[in-house]
């Protein structure tokens, strides 16, 4: 299936640092988002670490199938997902290893949201409150968790969905790279792609500022379905409603051969 992508990072309007990063590695099909957390702009650093080492080990572990993982195979997950994961909890493992080297970076640790594309299948992980959105048939679905308080509130019934978006402690996360201990704490997931689909993963810069229906409104409205239109449509949107926080999006899109 023929696709594009297309990935942008704005600081905002309130923010000195951006420690957000971002991959849109459209030969290899690797697609992340990082939102760091840490003082002294250290989750930039986090962010950057993630981003780095799961492209690294997706790409070497391809290339290279006597690799050693850093976790043992999953039974009931495909191989692709197996390699996802295990990038995922290689990213985790460097940054712990980073901060127990410099004690000034102790307690840095960052969001992760990636994806990979399997033949007809996007492959995704998650750890954080950084989310996956698809648009399809005109409609807009949240395909991650957010591991967040907030989040946990919302999926009990406790909150809203605009109450959990507005929420003073909404950026207290539950889980986060740099402070995991194990693999099962990642979220790894599927998806079966259908031509005409548009991927929306973003850090909570965007979705905080801007609800589902209008990320959904942005997004139908550029009829040539530019994802550069979109992706700066988004960012420019967030940024008019207050741009309180970092802003990332990387977009993808899916059509027939």
């Amino acid at each position: 299936m023929d696709f594009d992508a297309f990935g942008f990072s704005d600081p905002g309007r309130t923010r000195e640092h951006n420690e957000d990063s971002f991959l849109c590695n459209k030969d290899d099909g690797i697609f992340l988002v990082a939102d760091g957390m840490g003082g002294q702009a250290y989750g930039e650093v986090a962010s950057k670490l993630a981003v780095s080492s799961v492209e690294e080990f997706v790409i070497n572990s391809r290339k290279n199938p006597k690799m050693v993982w850093p976790i043992e195979h999953r039974k009931d997950l495909s191989l692709e997902q197996n390699r996802l994961l295990a990038a995922t909890f290689f990213g985790n493992h460097r940054i712990q290893e980073l901060s127990k080297d410099n004690l000034s970076m102790k307690g840095m640790g960052t969001t992760l949201l990636g994806a990979v594309i399997e033949e007809e299948n996007l492959i995704f992980v998650n750890v954080g409150d950084s989310r996956l959105y698809r648009i399809r048939d005109g409609k807009i679905e949240q395909m991650t968790k957010d591991h967040s308080l907030v989040g946990e509130g919302e999926r009990d019934g406790l909150l809203s969905r605009e109450e959990a978006r507005r929420h003073p402690k909404k950026h207290i996360l539950t889980s986060a790279l740099g402070h995991l201990k194990s693999s099962w704490e990642i979220d790894v997931s599927v998806a079966e792609i259908v031509p005409q689909d548009v991927y929306l993963i973003c850090s909570d810069g965007l979705y905080v500022m801007l609800d589902d229906y209008k990320i959904l409104e942005i997004i139908t409205s550029i009829k040539d379905r530019s994802l550069y239109k979109m992706g700066f449509s988004l960012v420019l949107q967030a940024n008019l409603a207050g741009g309180l926080d970092n802003i990332t999006v990387v977009l993808l899109s899916f059509d027939k051969h």
